[in-house]
């Protein structure tokens, strides 16, 4: 149960990462520019016009999920059987039932074998690690740019030139000049 739980969540996450990733870079982006004050410094029209921009594609990012399918007991299974290198599928046998045209004693008996048989032959299973294949969908590495971008920007948002999100939704009538700031030491006599 364990392992099925696993590989489970393996699957999940190799399936809804790459749906994820594209909002995950628009939310990126959008923090980017707000703390390195693109919203401040921009006329209200650019800037309302960048916000609806942004909003459309986190939207357009999220209808993405539409595509997610949920892993099925026995796509879990085969996937059990690949890591370990099961031959005759006897994860799969295990949870199969007898034909039920076949009501024969001698059957269910032989089926009943065979299922013991391929349970002994199991030991201990393991699950193998998500694959998410995200390099194969984003072969110039966008993902990577956006980070580094984040991370610029979050460092220059405690800057004095620094933004913040609240930025965006803010009008530029209201806002109020960067305060002057000096910073001097005094050496003592």
């Amino acid at each position: 149960a364990r392992t099925r739980a696993a590989v489970r969540a393996a699957i999940v996450i190799e399936r809804l990462w790459p749906l994820l990733l594209p909002f995950i870079i628009v939310a990126s982006l959008f923090l980017s520019l707000s703390w390195l004050g693109v919203f401040r410094f921009v006329p209200d029209w650019a800037r309302l016009g960048l916000v609806g921009a942004l909003i459309v594609a986190a939207l357009g990012a999220l209808a993405l999920l539409r595509k997610f399918r949920a892993p099925s007991a026995t796509g879990v299974d085969r996937r059990i059987e690949r890591a370990n290198q099961l031959e005759h599928a006897p994860v799969l046998t295990l949870n199969d039932r007898l034909s039920t045209a076949s009501q024969d004693g001698f059957a269910q008996a032989l089926w009943r074998e065979h299922q013991q048989r391929m349970a002994r032959s199991l030991g201990q299973l393991s699950g193998d690690m998500p694959r998410a294949r995200v390099p194969e969908r984003d072969p110039w590495g966008l993902r990577a740019l956006a980070a580094l971008l984040f991370v610029t920007a979050f460092a220059f948002s405690y800057g004095p030139f620094g933004g913040s999100v609240g930025d965006a939704f803010r009008s530029h009538s209201r806002n109020e000049p960067v305060p002057v700031r000096i910073d001097a030491w005094v050496t003592p006599p």
